[in-house]
């Protein structure tokens, strides 16, 4: 009853009548009470899940907002590209890591097809059978990402694909050994 009572100082006070030097007599009739011992379920209930999840009532960033949806920045040699995330799990736990800082990794060639780098986190994987492409970023025993410029296939996850990738990554990416930042940033184009 003390938190009905706070919630409904809380309304008193937002409708600016806590100016008032004189009690507001209250009267409260049998719906009156029914509703109120809804509104203490209510809490009680909201109370008892975040005692069990451990956190606080709080409110989750989504995915998309006003100005569209997040997309993976790959930043490398003077170079930025921008790629589309998959649907799948694996995506939604590299965005979610992204979301708190960048990451960089140190990537280098393997079998002349893609760069390779581990992560500095493990992520869930959706692996399938795939032949990849140039420009798809993708998640390699759970703890690799690896960004292809040219074909292989294997039991991957596909976490991303670079826009408008083509035959000119390769170069763009560099020889040997790079420094990738992974971070993400709003889609303009949306």
């Amino acid at each position: 009853m003390e938190k009905v009572v706070s919630i409904f100082m809380s309304v008193l006070l937002m409708l600016g009548v806590s100016s008032c030097s004189h009690q507001i007599p209250v009267s409260i009739n049998e719906t009156s009470r029914t509703e109120i011992s809804k509104v203490e379920s209510s809490l009680e209930v909201s109370e008892e899940m975040s005692e069990i999840s451990g956190t606080e009532n709080s409110i989750e960033v989504s995915e998309e907002n006003s100005n569209g949806i997040y997309v993976l920045k790959i930043e490398t040699n003077g170079n930025v590209f921008y790629a589309d995330f998959e649907d799948n799990s694996s995506a939604e736990a590299l965005k979610e890591k992204l979301n708190s800082s960048s990451v960089t990794l140190n990537m280098h060639d393997y079998g002349n097809f893609e760069k390779v780098g581990e992560l500095p986190f493990p992520l869930v994987r959706n692996d399938e059978y795939i032949t990849t492409s140039s420009g798809d970023v993708i998640l390699y025993q759970g703890n690799q990402l690896t960004i292809y410029y040219d074909i292989n296939s294997w039991n991957f996850t596909r976490v991303a694909k670079i826009r408008n990738a083509d035959s000119t990554l390769k170069d763009k990416l560099g020889e040997g050994n790079i420094f990738v930042t992974l971070s993400l940033e709003q889609d303009k184009n949306v």
